[in-house]
């Protein structure tokens, strides 16, 4: 027997438990196009009239809860019913929006309608 047969003969197994187990396929996912989701917020946002109570929750897991102000090219404002502050905050950064409600007496909360 010749050394390149013995190569080939031993490359052959090899090869062949190389094509039987299953690589893990990846598969290629796009990070959402920035302009769209803020489109999206901003429509959500101009289904609600000026002063109506929303609940938000942002990027990081932060929540706020007030009065929807002007809506503006990249941004809006809301009037924080904790502190009466006007914020302004950015689309893209707002996770989800629903209609907040305050009990007569309290400060519990309802929130609904995520993004």
């Amino acid at each position: 027997m010749t050394a390149g047969f013995l190569v080939r003969r031993a490359a052959l197994p090899a090869l062949a438990l190389a094509l039987l187990v299953p690589a893990p396929v990846a598969q290629a996912r796009s990070k959402p196009d920035p302009a769209k989701m803020e489109q999206k917020v901003e429509k959500k946002l101009a289904h609600y009239k000026k002063g109506t109570l929303l609940h938000l929750v942002f990027a990081g897991s932060t929540e706020s809860t007030g009065t929807l102000g002007q809506l503006g090219e990249h941004s809006f404002t809301l009037v924080n019913v904790d502190t009466n502050a006007t914020e302004t905050h950015n689309y893209l950064d707002v996770e989800s929006v629903g209609k907040g409600s305050d009990t007569v007496g309290g400060r519990a909360r309802s929130h609904h309608g995520i993004l």
